[in-house]
């Protein structure tokens, strides 16, 4: 029953931003000496529902980033509401496991508490997809974070923040031992 409710936000979450393919699409292969390019274009207007925690309204961006497996039951309502002068086109309501209460920690205040890195000079990679966002309000559940990995790049002046998830897959990963070298 877990599974399928956690599908069924994917579901949700999906159809809310994902893209369709058009008329002009085509398959490629790798024969192919055309380069293709992807503008992704995030629409600003989008309708989102509002998410909540054991009761407590939080950003979205938590979804992304709490362990399915602390999870007690998730609820979907689509009518429209009004919370604090902001209009959600519905909400959702994630109760955890009664032993369970998620660390919730925004990633400014995660750069602040585990870095010396300015704000202006950070972006944050979340299991391998770009935060987009206000870092102030995307937050994450402490709890799940596997690692950190800080990436210094000299041109641009950027630092590159990732964080793992303990995601079955990323635990499975960490634990691989990869050996380099000659064969011979």
């Amino acid at each position: 029953m877990k599974n399928f409710i956690i599908i069924a936000v994917s579901v949700l979450s999906a159809n809310a931003f994902s893209q369709k393919k058009t008329e002009n699409s085509q398959t490629i292969s790798e024969q192919d000496t055309i380069i293709s390019v992807v503008n992704i274009i995030k629409f600003k207007g989008a309708k989102k529902p509002a998410y909540f925690i054991n009761g407590e309204l939080v950003n979205q961006s938590v979804s992304k980033f709490l362990d399915p497996n602390k999870i007690e039951s998730i609820n979907v309502e689509k009518e429209d509401i009004v919370i604090e002068n902001t209009k959600y086109s519905g909400k959702i309501t994630i109760e955890t496991k009664n032993n369970y209460k998620p660390n919730l920690i925004s990633l400014n205040e995660l750069r602040k508490r585990y870095t010396t890195l300015e704000e202006s000079s950070v972006i944050f990679q979340i299991d391998n997809e770009i935060a987009d966002g206000d870092y102030n309000k995307y937050v994450i559940d402490k709890n799940y974070i596997l690692k950190i990995t800080i990436n210094k790049l000299e041109n641009p002046n950027l630092t590159v923040i990732k964080v793992i998830s303990k995601s079955e897959e990323n635990i499975k990963k960490s634990n691989e031992i990869i050996i380099r070298g000659d064969t011979h």
